[in-house]
């Protein structure tokens, strides 16, 4: 799992960030600017974010997902959102026709008594196997900004090879209207992109669920 650089920016950007949350406008952002600097600051305002392929989403009504990680927080009948922008731009971007199953983290572990940075894994099970490269299988998407009213944050919970590990992740059980929406593209994400074999993790987790990220079933390859 790899970290991120944490964002800085001057007070002019901050400025820019501002008008386009005011305004509900991306297209207000400054041309230079990553658009996962403006997700995280977004983040750091209290809002909440969800990443999907299509642009044109008015109401989210809850969900139940198909989910194989071993807790039951992202099991539920819920809208689910992140208060992290890179995690939210990975279902912002992978392409849901071309990819079976997607296989991702977002998460910071407990080291003493402060948790690490975000840590992040991204790895796609395409549908066409003639498919060679991870970053192929990403096409244009959407980050939608919720507001945090009504959402609860999955708990911290033990991970038997890690400790204490808090993921950013949030449900709510009643629909959500979007405030705005930043689309995102491929060059906007910056971590490697991994394949796998979705019959091959499918089996090595439901014998090991800890086991996550499988690697040894993993390929090393990256768009990045």
């Amino acid at each position: 799992m790899l970290e991120l650089p944490v964002p800085k920016h001057d007070r002019t950007t901050e400025t820019a960030f501002a008008a386009a949350l005011r305004s509900r406008d991306a297209r207000l952002l400054p041309a230079d600017v990553p658009r996962w600097h403006f997700l995280e600051w977004l983040v750091g305002q209290g809002w909440l974010l969800h990443g999907s392929n299509h642009p044109d989403i008015t109401r989210f009504e809850p969900r139940t997902p198909v989910d194989l990680s071993p807790d039951e927080f992202s099991k539920r009948t819920a809208v689910f959102a992140a208060s992290d922008g890179v995690w939210a731009m990975m279902y912002a971007l992978t392409d849901r026709a071309r990819v079976r199953r997607i296989l991702n983290m977002a998460l910071r572990v407990r080291q003493e008594n402060r948790w690490s940075e975000q840590r992040y894994f991204l790895s796609l099970a395409p549908h066409d196997h003639a498919v060679t490269e991870g970053i192929d299988l990403l096409r244009h998407g959407s980050v939608y900004v919720l507001s945090s009213a009504g959402f609860e944050r999955m708990p911290p919970y033990e991970w038997p090879a890690l400790g204490e590990v808090m993921e950013p992740h949030w449900a709510s059980p009643s629909a959500v209207a979007p405030l705005m929406r930043v689309d995102v593209s491929p060059t906007d994400f910056l971590l490697p992109v991994r394949m796998h074999d979705a019959g091959r993790v499918d089996r090595l987790c439901q014998s090991d669920p800890w086991g996550f990220p499988w690697l040894e079933s993993a390929s090393g390859r990256s768009g990045n």
